[in-house]
């Protein structure tokens, strides 16, 4: 017989209201883009930030890691001189000289790590690229002959540019379901509130706020119960028809 999930709904909107005020402690301007990344790392979606350098994209990876209970965290500054050694780990010397087997130490790298920061990852060369198409969608790295489930809770990508086209980035792009702009500061007055601070200040969230596998695992419940109004998906259908191409050529004929 299956156990029954409780849960209380005013109590998971009042954790995430508090993590929420936490994560946000100095930033300005970037409520938005917080609290869609903690969203998306909940539902186990991955996130793409474009922006100007500057603009928090990396805080909002660090703050978010500060959210989970013992989280460790990957980030990188992707080159086209990056090599898949210095994301996924390097091969194994000795698995490769004993056992005859190619496979990467992984500790303390992207597979070992539950949330992950990859800045300008256009940069990134096709080798890297394509391991990355499993790692994102379905959370899984082919090292050697094992196949690794890999922890990650949530992965964040930014870049100060868009994908060139005609390059074979498509696939990639399409990764990311959650895609967000992160601008400089706007209002002149908050923007003199931000370099009048002394210096960012040390967040450190309560032990009783951070999120544990048991609290993703019961959010995750909780989410099932959640109803999609019909005005949501009436949108989502009509979005559906304008990006659907036969549609399209048939309008403009």
């Amino acid at each position: 017989m299956a156990r029954k999930v409780i849960f209380n709904e005013k109590d998971i909107r009042q954790h995430i209201t508090l993590l929420l005020k936490y994560m946000s402690e100095g930033i300005f301007e970037k409520e938005n883009i917080l609290a869609m990344s903690l969203l998306c790392a909940v539902a186990g979606e991955s996130i793409f930030l474009l922006g100007p350098p500057g603009t928090a994209k990396s805080l909002v990876a660090q703050r978010l890691k500060l959210i989970f209970k013992e989280a460790k965290s990957f980030e990188y500054l992707m080159s086209r001189f990056s090599t898949p050694d210095e994301i996924f780990g390097p091969v194994s010397i000795s698995k490769l000289k004993n056992e005859d087997k190619y496979e990467r130490i992984t500790d303390g790298y992207l597979p070992d790590c539950k949330i992950v920061f990859l800045d300008e990852i256009w940069k990134a060369g096709p080798a890297i690229q394509n391991a990355l198409l499993t790692v994102i969608n379905e959370r899984i790295y082919k090292n050697g002959s094992q196949t690794l489930f890999l922890p990650i809770k949530a992965f964040i990508a930014a870049s100060n540019e868009l994908p060139a086209e005609n390059q074979g980035l498509e696939a990639l792009w399409d990764r990311f379901l959650v895609r967000m702009v992160s601008n400089c500061i706007s209002d002149e007055r908050t923007f003199f509130k931000m370099i009048r601070q002394d210096r960012l200040p040390e967040v450190v969230i309560p032990e009783e706020l951070l999120i544990t596998d048991d609290t993703l695992k019961l959010w995750e419940s909780a989410i099932t119960h959640i109803t999609i109004p019909d005005q949501v998906c009436a949108i989502v259908s009509n979005i559906r028809k304008l990006l659907n191409p036969s549609l399209i050529a048939k309008k403009n004929f």
